[in-house]
């Protein structure tokens, strides 16, 4: 029997599915139903003191990316929570907790240090929170809010101390993917004192043109979200988890459970998701639970901790990769089925099809490894 519980940072939840951030947890209600859908914790959209700029559009604000009509990534205008901050703070926070569910707090970083104070304070008052994450990352705003903040090392370190000195309860802080040092940023979270590091946000985007007309549809700077973007926040958090002591909840495309346990193998002890939600349903939790937990007990893991973390000692640099022996494509006659596609995309001029069957020439392969990941029959290995 597999234990899928895990501390993050001194919080005790049932397993390390989260929900992130966003649509689903808009309200209290709504974070219940995902409690009782069986997740480890909650976090709803980011809590802040009323102002305009916190207003999301509600003119049309989520667009769909596709491949013939297969959605790979979504982008949003989502800015905060749009609920006025005291009926979070009288009403949606008590309502969410009836779900059983931890709730990680998300509050909204804003330019003067002491007003986030004072938001995550008057949050923590409530009792329902047991842990605190202070949102640096939100790639909307155009002021100096959101990753305007969290680009900059010591500004995030100012965020952490300010809140640090008014809770007792654990304090995180959610990174943005859109600065390339983001290993830094964590670092200084880290010696200021958080608890846990959040990585990442939404990756900032821009949804495109209607080319008939020449108008954007969504005219905005927006997040994008799904499976398209995990191998950049994936980066991001193999990147930290090599920096810093600090538990990591990774978020950014989880789709499957098999993202889930990627995200551990490079460091996370937790694991978000909030696309998949929106484009699945509550089931999703489930599917990403009972994966998980299946597959520990076919690699004999009886705890999360037994596999956190191994791809990390793994991972090199490319100028090191170079100091190799070169590899060529080697196929395997029996599996292939002459489809070609394997030489349309070889750049090297290095494998032709003759009847039925592809073949090498190995003297021009260069080892770039994109026939592997194309063909379709998987007859394609580097040797």
């Amino acid at each position: 029997m597999v234990d899928l519980s895990v501390d993050f940072a001194g919080v005790q939840m049932k397993n390390p599915i989260v929900l992130a951030s966003g649509g689903p947890g808009w309200d209290g209600e709504h974070m219940r139903r995902c409690a009782e859908a069986g997740v480890g914790a909650l976090v709803p959209k980011s809590l802040g003191p009323p102002a305009r700029w916190l207003h999301h559009p509600r003119t049309g604000r989520m667009g769909l990316f596709k491949i013939e009509k297969r959605p790979y990534g979504m982008i949003n205008l989502e800015l905060f929570s749009t609920l006025p901050l005291k009926r979070w703070l009288d009403d949606e926070l008590k309502v969410a907790a009836g779900g059983g569910a931890p709730i990680i707090a998300s509050v909204v970083a804003c330019p003067e240090p002491s007003d986030t104070q004072k938001t995550a304070a008057l949050v923590v008052d409530t009792g329902y929170a047991s842990m605190i994450e202070i949102n640096v990352s939100c790639p909307m705003p155009a002021g100096e809010v959101g990753m305007h903040i969290g680009r900059h090392p010591n500004l995030v370190a100012e965020q952490v101390e300010a809140v640090k000195e008014v809770v007792e309860v654990p304090v995180a802080v959610k990174l943005s993917p859109n600065y390339a040092y983001i290993d830094e940023v964590a670092k200084a979270a880290e010696e200021a004192g958080a608890d846990a590091i959040m990585a990442t946000n939404s990756v900032q985007s821009f949804f495109g043109v209607d080319i008939e007309t020449g108008i954007p549809p969504l005219p905005a700077f927006g997040g994008y979200s799904g499976p398209a973007i995990k191998p950049i926040t994936m980066k991001c958090v193999a990147q930290i988890a090599r920096k810093v002591d600090t538990p990591i909840s990774a978020i950014g495309g989880v789709s499957t459970w098999k993202d889930v346990v990627e995200y551990i193998m490079v460091g996370a002890t937790t694991v978000q998701t909030c696309t998949a939600v929106m484009w699945r349903g509550l089931d999703v939790f489930k599917e990403l639970i009972n994966g998980l937990g299946s597959f520990m007990e076919r690699k004999g893991y009886e705890r999360i901790d037994d596999f956190r973390g191994v791809a990390l000692k793994h991972i090199t640099t490319v100028e090191d990769l170079s100091k190799l022996e070169p590899m060529r494509a080697s196929i395997e006659v029996d599996a292939c089925t002459g489809c070609g596609t394997c030489a349309k995309v070889c750049q090297y001029d290095a494998i032709k099809t003759r009847g039925r069957k592809a073949e090498v020439i190995h003297e021009k392969c260069d080892g770039c490894g994109l026939c592997v990941a194309w063909c379709p029959a998987d007859a394609i290995t580097l040797v």
